[in-house]
């Protein structure tokens, strides 16, 4: 991506485009209240199929550099295990 790409859309902004965002289960795990460029990246990640399917298993880092240039970082798989609760039946004699 090119920084005249980004101040076409919003000539007003003064380079504050760099942002970090988590997500897992197609959720911020991180506050991006104050980037906007974040919070549109989360919507179309969103509206992915492909892009729901591989952050529902782990962690995802989306980070925006100064100069332009989006780094992705996988993080550990999480796996949810479901715990079997074994219900004791009290034998009245």
């Amino acid at each position: 991506m090119s920084k005249h790409e980004f101040t076409i859309i919003n000539p007003k902004e003064k380079g504050g485009y760099s942002f970090s965002l988590n997500v897992f289960k197609g959720k911020a795990q991180n506050d991006i209240r104050t980037s906007i460029v974040a919070k549109d990246l989360l919507v179309i990640l969103q509206s992915s199929k492909t892009a729901n399917d591989l952050v529902s298993t782990a962690t995802y880092e989306f980070v925006m550099d100064k100069h332009f240039v989006l780094h992705i970082n996988r993080g550990e798989e999480i796996v949810e295990e479901e715990i079997e609760v074994e219900e004791t039946a009290e034998k009245e004699a």
